[in-house]
């Protein structure tokens, strides 16, 4: 049987290590073909190669450090996972190393692919 909250914590570590190196593309393999992504007070993204460009728009502006960890996860079924968790986020802006930190709940729809591998369908958040 699967441990969902196994799935989550590996998504969690996953996330954390692309965010916390800047890679978008590391960040875009987390997400399945059909993924949206819609971040706090924007439209919705589709796709890994446009849920890729906005991320990288943020790496452009500062350096991304976060720390990830699962609240709660619900197994769905065999192949999908909903999950919770609390992101602590700082970032050190490029242009004059000011330093912002503040705190996300993400809300994440997991899908186990064809391949085994656990990607991410559904992503929204808020901040706080």
């Amino acid at each position: 049987m699967i441990d969902a909250n196994e799935v989550l914590k590996a998504m969690c570590e996953k996330y954390q290590a692309a965010v916390s190196a800047n890679d978008s593309l590391a960040y875009r393999k987390l997400f399945a073909t059909d993924a949206i992504r819609i971040p706090p007070g924007s439209e919705p993204e589709y796709g890994p190669d446009e849920i890729s460009k906005s991320e990288q728009k943020d790496y452009d502006v500062a350096k991304w450090s976060i720390q990830s960890r699962p609240i709660d996860a619900l197994r769905i079924d065999d192949q999908w996972i909903y999950g919770i968790a609390h992101v602590d986020i700082t970032t050190v802006a490029h242009a004059d190393g000011a330093t912002n930190s503040f705190q996300a709940t993400k809300a994440l729809l997991l899908h186990r692919e064809e391949s085994g591998e656990w990607l991410i369908k559904r992503q929204i958040w808020n901040l706080k």
